[in-house]
C-alpha cells in the first residue's frame, strides 16, 4: 500500500503560479511585492553610503613620457665628423647598439629593486608633514587607533638588493611591496609610443612626488643600461691613456737628452743607442696616438648612446580625488539591492509541485 504526502503550495496572493517561470508571472510577482523590493534596495543603498563615507581618499597623478624609439645609426655621428677629422679620429670603429625596447620600460617600474628604492625615499605631504621614507608614510596611514596607542613603529624595507645574495623579506614587507606595486601603473601606448605612468596615493602631494621619482629612476636606469659597457671601456682606456702618456713623455725626454749629450760625438755605438731610443720613442708615440683615438671614440660613443626621454606631461599635484567614487558606489549598491529584492520576490512565488514519498 502506498501513501502520499502532499505539501501545500505557498500562498500566491492572487497570482497565478505556473509550473515554469514566464515574464508575465515574474512582473506580477515583483509588482505585488514592490514595497519589499524597494525596502531591500533602500537598505543596500544605506550600506553603500556608509561604505562610500568610510572609504579612504586616493589621489592619482599621471605622467607622460616620450622615449627614444629609433635605433642608433652611424648617420647620427655625422655631426661629429668635422671635429673628428680635425682631431684625426676615425669614427668607423664606433659600433652601433640597438636601444633598449621601450615596451620593457613598464617592467622596470614593476621590478622589486625599483619598489625598494621608492619605499626608501623621503616624502612630504600636502599638510607639509615630512616622512623619512615612503614606507613610513604608507604604514602609518594604515595604522589603527590601537597601533597608535601602543606607539607602533613604521615598517622599514631593505635599502637595496645584493645580486650575490637572495632577498629576504618578512610577510609585512612583502605585503607592503605588493601594495606599492599595485599603486603604480605604467603602460606603453603602442600607437603613439608614449609611456603613461599613473601613481595612486592617499595624499595628492605624495602622488606627484612618487611620479617624479619614477621618471627619474627610469631615466637613470635606461642611461646606465645603454652606457654601462661604454663607460667600463672608457675607464679602462683612461688608465691605459695615462700609462701611454707617461711612456711617451719618458721616451721623448730620453731621446732628447741623449741627442743633447752626444751632439758632436759620432760613434757606431752612439748611433745604435740613438736608433734604439728613436725606435722606443716612435713605439710610445704610436701607442699613445692609438689609445688617444680609442679614448675619444669611446667618449663620443657614450654621448651618442645616451638615450633621451622627453617629458610630455610633467607630474602634477591632483586637485580632485580619484577614489572613492561615492555616487557610483551608491548607485551600484542600490542596483544590487534591487536585483537581490527581485530575486527574493520571485523565489517566494515559486510554484512548489506536490512531493510524493513512497513508503
Amino acid at each position: 500500500m502506498k501513501k502520499y504526502i502532499t505539501l501545500p503550495p505557498i500562498e500566491a496572493r492572487n497570482i497565478r503560479q505556473p509550473s515554469h517561470l514566464d515574464p508575465e508571472w515574474a512582473l506580477m510577482a515583483v509588482w505585488h511585492q514592490k514595497a519589499y523590493v524597494v525596502l531591500i534596495a533602500f537598505l543596500f543603498g544605506v550600506a553603500g553610503v556608509i561604505m562610500a563615507l568610510l572609504s579612504p581618499f586616493e589621489y592619482t597623478s599621471e605622467v607622460r613620457v616620450m622615449p627614444e624609439l629609433q635605433a642608433r645609426s652611424a648617420l647620427n655621428l655625422k655631426r661629429f665628423g668635422a671635429l673628428a677629422e680635425l682631431a684625426g679620429i676615425n669614427l668607423e670603429g664606433v659600433s652601433n647598439t640597438e636601444a633598449i625596447r621601450p615596451d620593457l620600460y613598464p617592467d622596470v617600474l614593476k621590478s622589486t629593486p625599483f619598489i625598494l628604492y621608492l619605499l626608501n625615499q623621503p616624502i612630504t605631504t600636502v599638510k607639509k608633514s615630512k616622512y623619512s621614507t615612503l614606507a613610513a608614510f604608507l604604514t602609518q596611514e594604515s595604522f589603527s587607533w590601537t597601533d597608535r596607542f601602543f606607539d607602533k613603529k613604521p615598517l622599514t624595507v631593505p635599502q637595496s638588493i645584493d645580486d650575490r645574495q637572495a632577498l629576504r623579506l618578512t610577510r609585512d614587507q612583502e605585503e607592503l611591496i605588493k601594495d606599492t606595486k599595485e599603486r603604480i601603473l605604467s603602460d606603453l601606448d603602442k600607437q603613439s609610443g608614449v609611456i603613461i605612468i599613473r601613481v595612486k596615493m592617499p595624499d595628492a602631494e605624495v602622488a606627484a612626488q612618487v611620479s617624479q621619482l619614477a621618471i627619474d629612476y627610469l631615466t637613470r636606469y635606461v642611461i646606465h643600461y645603454r652606457t654601462e659597457k661604454a663607460r667600463s671601456d672608457l675607464k679602462f682606456l683612461s688608465e691605459r691613456f695615462r700609462e701611454a702618456k707617461q711612456r711617451y713623455d719618458r721616451a721623448m725626454v730620453n731621446l732628447s737628452a741623449y741627442k743633447d749629450q752626444h751632439r758632436y760625438m759620432v760613434t757606431e755605438i752612439g748611433t745604435i743607442e740613438e736608433r734604439r731610443l728613436q725606435a722606443e720613442f716612435e713605439l710610445a708615440q704610436g701607442l699613445y696616438s692609438n689609445i688617444t683615438q680609442q679614448y675619444e671614440q669611446t667618449r663620443i660613443k657614450i654621448q651618442e648612446e645616451t638615450p633621451i626621454l622627453k617629458m610630455l606631461e610633467p607630474a602634477q599635484v591632483p586637485t580632485k580625488r580619484s577614489e572613492p567614487r561615492r555616487t557610483i558606489m551608491v548607485l551600484v549598491a542600490v542596483l544590487m539591492g534591487c536585483l537581490f529584492g527581485i530575486g527574493i520576490a520571485l523565489v517566494r512565488h515559486i510554484d512548489w509541485q506536490p512531493l510524493s514519498i513512497e513508503r
